[in-house]
């Protein structure tokens, strides 16, 4: 009775010779010993067989570890290819994949969809595909799955059924490229095809390539013999960009890659409508045009066959129907109408307002069966029965993470087909994985970062690791889970910099030619994602001081206000030492593209007077090196800083300019591009020009901070924002300090040590430790000054706090030394109150060092800028 069951089961299959490869499979499985004969269990091989095929993949790869012989037959290519003939027949329960990025954008989660139940299962998680641009195949080849990861760029291969996934090595970096996996059925082999348009210097401007998994070619993209031939160029050029600004991959149906072209790019109406590529044969050919204008269309398998699915809805009269046509002869490019799709109904709404609807692909295992699979960028799917002519939704997701969701390209579900497929491992990926390169990885993130840096030197494995973006994000956390604050100091520069770091230990120990008092003003600001914006009046340069990588932007409001000339109420810049020029530029990081940007709002008219103001915002992208114009602040600006927390920049607003006479501050989404609003705590909000208070935000502890500056009690009250609401953090008292006097000083709270509540205070020319439990300053020295003591006299004063932060014992080491021997070190130490007097004695020439908060990374921008198309 079992051996009859076995027959019918391999008939339904519909495999060419089934039973014959179910028998040799059987034979070599004996030779093998693959079932382990007992006293109690002897059942034949072929009833195990049948019976291990009907058992879910999860525990088909559990039984792979029972034994070798096991773990070889379930992981045979007979055995996975007798599994997806029984899953064709027999289809598991109908879900869907569905992506998402996590909170904050710092990785991306894969899910299972359930249709049934409704429920999600998480299978992976992509560490290092961030941002908010990874797009994912609708439909999966034999149960692999393209994911295309916009921000690196990067692509991947997933088998949602096994949870394996793997990274592509990488391509030639260019904006427009599209590709698709494919399945070559003479090789047996899964290739992924690469079109691309190359760079403009190229002789080729068209060019293909294929990765072959696990193939013998190894880590690497081949390009195509015979490339991609002149006659097809045109159309090449359409389907490339349409694929790409559409988000619209090619479409694998019967051994060919599909691209569509859009008719609106050629003038006149082209006589092609899809250029096809052989998988197996890679070769390109073209089909002919459907008999409409081939716009607000795309490209979809269904039963097996090739479809262009007509996007109605934004047809006058309007219309709210999809228009589904089948190719009925490639050779002859022969369209047939096959089904008309009404949105009109109780539903229709929910095709209305989304800007895409797109149909994935069908369920089910015949005609009678089958239903239609519509997808939204709502994140809603839908199903249409042909038979009934209805539509229902069956899914919706809506716990996924929404802010910044950019729709047009938030078509983030595929169907999930349960397959055993393989997914082969990169070597590169394999040799990562090995023992020896997780201890080698161990040693490096312990390292400094230059040193990191410098052992690219020793092998090529460890330059291979030491280059991957996922050894630069983990070797970033690694060192910022202290979060101690580590500090530089800024010097005069020589050759192409403006200027030069030096460690704060080193400055105070010895007398070193890179701590030379600067010769024009410069500001720092707070490290974000491991990089510095080291400002001048004309440039900035984005910085990272532990591997001396920097980048210059010059200033284009500046340009503007030299360019226009304007003479109108110009003024002169607050005198203090925290601003440059006319100009407030902030360093900040926006999550949805993984980079860092920089935002500049410039001054060009100011009249305390008339309250009269002119102020324009530009934007770098720091990667790209695209500036952008953007609208101005809804209200002017002070010339203070802006302080920069989890994708947002933020300004304090200067009450004497415009209509309103209260403070608010100024907010900048990064990812959006929108300014805003955020109403100030009632003490800060309230502004007299009969007793003036400074204003001005901070960073402290990873939260927006705004700070109200008392000159008469000598008080900083520093509120936080947290919430939504405002709360007192801390007060700051400075009457006892004269060298922090508020009537002749801006004082500004740089950070907060984690392990004493110690508060680092700077005024431009001193840097003082306040301890807010003593209310008192226990270290304090100035900057204005170059320390020249001699070996000796450091060798006399080395009593150093070994417990304390790490720049405790350089701050510490300073006043240890100041206590030494004032008539030794008083000259080269100052101690007057009065900012503008030490500034005067520089006969208006030097400029005090500048202190910059820092992270330990790797990161940086290398090699030339980079366009890529994000949608």
């Amino acid at each position: 009775m079992l051996q009859c069951n076995k027959v019918v089961t391999m008939e339904q299959l519909g495999v060419v010779q089934s039973s014959q490869m179910t028998a040799e499979l059987c034979l070599s499985n004996k030779r093998r010993k693959v079932i382990p004969s007992s006293a109690t269990v002897d059942l034949p091989d072929e009833i195990m067989l049948e019976v291990l095929l009907r058992l879910p993949i999860k525990s088909i790869l559990r039984f792979r570890a029972v034994c070798r012989s096991w773990a070889a037959l379930l992981s045979s290519e007979e055995f996975c290819s007798l599994h997806m003939a029984l899953t064709q027949v027999k289809p598991s329960p109908p879900k869907l994949l569905f992506i998402s990025p996590e909170a904050n954008f710092e990785s991306t989660a894969v899910y299972s969809c359930s249709l049934l139940e409704h429920t999600d299962d998480r299978l992976f998680t992509l560490d290092y595909a961030c941002g908010n641009f990874v797009d994912v195949a609708p439909a999966p080849c034999h149960g692999l799955t393209l994911l295309y990861d916009a921000v690196a760029p990067a692509y991947y291969i997933c088998n949602a059924a096994t949870r394996s996934v793997t990274r592509l090595p990488p391509s030639q970096d260019v904006p427009y490229a599209t590709a698709g996996l494919g399945f070559d059925a003479r090789t047996k082999m899964y290739k992924v095809v690469r079109f691309f348009q190359g760079k403009c210097h190229e002789k080729e401007a068209f060019k293909c390539e294929i990765y072959t998994l696990g193939g013998e070619g190894g880590d690497r993209w081949r390009p195509v013999s015979g490339g991609v031939p002149f006659r097809f160029h045109k159309f090449a050029s359409s389907a490339i960009r349409n694929a790409v600004q559409n988000k619209m991959p090619p479409a694998f149906v019967d051994g060919f890659l599909h691209w569509l072209i859009n008719p609106l790019l050629f003038v006149n109406m082209p006589r092609a409508g899809i250029i096809s590529f052989s998988v197996t044969k890679e070769t390109f050919s073209w089909i002919r045009s459907p008999p409409f204008v081939a716009s607000e269309v795309h490209l979809v398998e269904l039963n097996g066959h090739l479809c262009m699915v007509r996007d109605l809805r934004k047809v006058l009269p309007a219309g709210s129907m999809l228009e589904i046509w089948k190719v009925e002869d490639y050779s002859v490019g022969d369209w047939s109408l096959n089904h008309k799709i009404d949105l009109s109904g109780h539903l229709s709404r929910d095709f209305l307002e989304p800007q895409v609807v797109k149909v994935m692909g069908s369920l089910g295992n015949n005609n009678s069966s089958q239903r239609i699979v519509i997808a939204t960028s709502k994140h809603k799917v839908f199903a249409y029965d042909p038979l009934s002519e209805t539509i229902e939704s069956i899914r919706s997701i809506v716990g996924i993470h929404k802010s910044h969701q950019n729709e047009p390209s938030d078509i983030r579900f595929s169907l999930f087909r349960e397959s055993l497929v393989p997914v082969h491992k990169t070597k590169e990926e394999l040799a990562l994985s090995s023992p020896l390169a997780k201890a080698a990885k161990e040693i490096l993130l312990r390292l400094p970062a230059k040193c990191a840096l410098n052992c690219k030197l020793v092998s090529k494995d460890w330059l291979r690791l030491i280059r991957t973006e996922n050894f630069v994000h983990e070797y970033f956390l690694s060192k910022s889970m202290n979060k101690k604050p580590k500090i530089m100091l800024v010097g005069k520069g020589t050759g192409k910099l403006d200027f030069r770091c030096i460690p704060l230990n080193k400055w105070v120990l010895e007398a070193s030619d890179e701590g030379k008092l600067l010769d024009r003003k410069v500001v720092c600001s707070k490290p974000c994602h491991g990089l510095n914006l080291v400002s001048i009046e004309d440039k900035d340069y984005l910085y990272n001081p532990c591997i001396g990588f920097s980048r210059i932007y010059w200033n284009r409001g500046l340009h503007m206000h030299q360019m226009r000339k304007l003479s109108v109420d110009c003024f002169q810049p607050e005198n203090h030492l925290f601003g440059v020029g006319k100009k407030s530029v902030g360093l900040g990081f926006d999550p949805l593209i993984q980079e860092h940007v920089i935002v500049e709002i410039f001054s060009h008219v100011k009249n305390y007077e008339t309250r009269e103001y002119y102020f324009t915002c530009w934007m770098w992208n720091c990667n790209y090196r695209q500036a952008q114009q953007l609208p101005p602040p809804p209200l002017p600006v002070n010339d203070m800083p802006p302080a920069y927390s989890e994708g947002m920049l933020y300004w304090m607003s200067e009450p004497r300019l415009g209509q309103s006479h209260k403070r608010a501050i100024v907010s900048f989404n990064i990812a959006t591009k929108i300014f805003g609003l955020i109403p100030c705590p009632s003490c800060i909000a309230v502004w007299s020009s009969r007793s003036p208070c400074h204003a001005y935000v901070v960073e402290l502890e990873g939260a927006l901070c705004a700070v109200l500056a008392n000159s008469v009690a000598n008080e900083l009250d520093v509120w936080k924002w947290e919430h939504g609401q405002w709360d007192r953090a801390y007060t700051i008292y400075l009457k006892s300090w004269p060298d922090y006097s508020l009537g002749v000083n801006i004082v500004v709270p740089l950070a907060i040590d984690p392990t004493d509540g110690g508060i680092l205070l700077s005024t431009g020319t001193k840097l003082g430790l306040y301890n807010p439990l003593k209310r008192s300053i226990d270290k304090s020295f100035a900057l204005d000054q170059m320390p020249l003591f001699t070996h000796k006299q450091q060798a006399s004063c080395k009593s150093v706090d070994s417990h304390s932060a790490p720049w405790k014992p350089y701050v510490g080491r300073y006043g240890s030394l100041a206590q030494c021997s004032s008539t030794s070190y008083g000259k080269n130490l100052s101690h007057s109150g009065d900012q503008s007097e030490e500034l005067n004695r520089m006969d208006g020439k030097l400029f005090p060092l500048v202190p910059m908060l820092y992270e330990e990374s790797l990161v940086h921008y290398p090699g030339p800028a980079k366009l890529r198309i994000l949608q």
